[in-house]
């Protein structure tokens, strides 16, 4: 169903998935307000002055930089007059969209539920964080009007390390840049989001596709992501692409012999073939060197990784569950536990500094 009017979309969270990804793909097709803390003042007021930013897309051959245009505002949940303001915004909104840490979501749908559940009207309330089953959890803080949906958002995104060039400036005066890969796709379920304020932006899927790529995202990419991340760190690597031929080998096996496999016992719609070429191109966006990830963002918050259902041992389950020994999959499990000791021994070594 194309919307029939130009509709209005609240985003919670503007870290780089949420400026790179969320906004990039919305801002032609929504009138947006960004919602952050106070700390974000400069980035965001900036981006309402200029009404767009930049960003540095990178594909297989290079860098390019793309002008993000859109209808702008900004609320600040901390500011004196943040959080009317980002009551009306969400009075009025066709679309809300989380994309916040896992760690503080709960905090975040205890903020906007009395808002959205005043509305006399339905409300569609989108997840964008990493995770099975969000939309689910959450549901049960809001009333009937609000229609709980989850996505699946494979886009990576980063912001510039201190020092690093090559990049164009995300906006006037700021001192980083923000650089994504060249990708688009944006699946929802079509049986959760019929009738619901959707542009062609989003791919609307038959939700056995849509529990499909949610595997995909889980397990093949950021299960692998995290392998690839894990043990080129162990290396010395600080870039991604930096990895080692052997680890290059080693994830694309796992890939084609455990998570694969996995994922077509699992689920009837799924092809082999397209899965593998998905596989063998994720494998390149990872090693990407105009992406040119950072292993950091790769190890980042490990310890949460381990959780149970997390992408580690869920996978391993996962794996487990199809039939299969998740041998090499499970060996990001090691890995992960290795770099928390060496971090805690560098933690506690004399002379350190936090």
């Amino acid at each position: 169903m194309q919307w029939p009017c130009r509709a209005t979309a609240v985003l919670i969270g503007t870290g780089a998935l949420g400026l790179g990804f969320v906004v990039e793909r919305m801002a032609a097709d929504y009138d947006l307000c960004l919602t952050d803390v106070y700390a974000k003042k400069d980035l965001l007021r900036q981006i309402q002055v200029e009404q767009g930013y930049i960003l540095n897309v990178c594909d297989a051959v290079g860098v390019q930089s793309r002008r993000v245009c859109g209808a702008f505002q900004v609320a600040f949940v901390d500011d004196p007059d943040g959080p009317a303001a980002l009551d009306r915004a969400l009075l009025e909104a066709d679309l809300v969209l989380t994309a916040t840490d896992r760690r503080i979501l709960d905090r975040v749908v205890g903020r906007i539920a009395p808002a959205l559940k005043a509305r006399t009207r339905t409300s569609w309330l989108l997840f964008c964080e990493n995770g099975l089953g969000i939309a689910a959890d959450c549901a049960r803080a809001f009333g009937p009007q609000v229609v709980c949906v989850d996505t699946v958002m494979s886009r990576m995104c980063r912001f510039s390390e201190p020092g690093e060039t090559g990049y164009e400036s995300f906006c006037s005066g700021a001192g980083t840049s923000l650089i994504v890969e060249e990708y688009t796709y944006w699946p929802l379920d079509a049986e959760r989001c019929q009738a619901g304020p959707f542009t062609p932006v989003f791919s609307l899927l038959p939700p056995a596709e849509f529990r499909l790529w949610e595997d995909v995202k889980l397990y093949l990419h950021n299960g692998m992501h995290a392998f690839v991340s894990y043990h080129a760190y162990l290396e010395g690597a600080t870039r991604c692409p930096q990895a080692s031929a052997r680890i290059r080998r080693e994830a694309q096996r796992v890939m084609l012999e455990e998570v694969i496999p996995a994922i077509c016992r699992t689920h009837r719609v799924a092809r082999r073939e397209w899965l593998e070429e998905y596989a063998l191109a994720l494998l390149d966006r990872f090693f990407n060197p105009y992406f040119n990830d950072t292993v950091e963002r790769g190890i980042r918050r490990i310890a949460d990784k381990l959780a149970p259902g997390e992408r580690l041992l869920g996978g391993c389950e996962y794996i487990r569950r199809a039939g299969l020994d998740p041998v090499g999959y499970a060996s990001s499990i090691t890995a992960a536990q290795q770099i928390l000791r060496r971090r805690k021994e560098e933690t506690n070594a004399p002379g350190h500094r936090p």
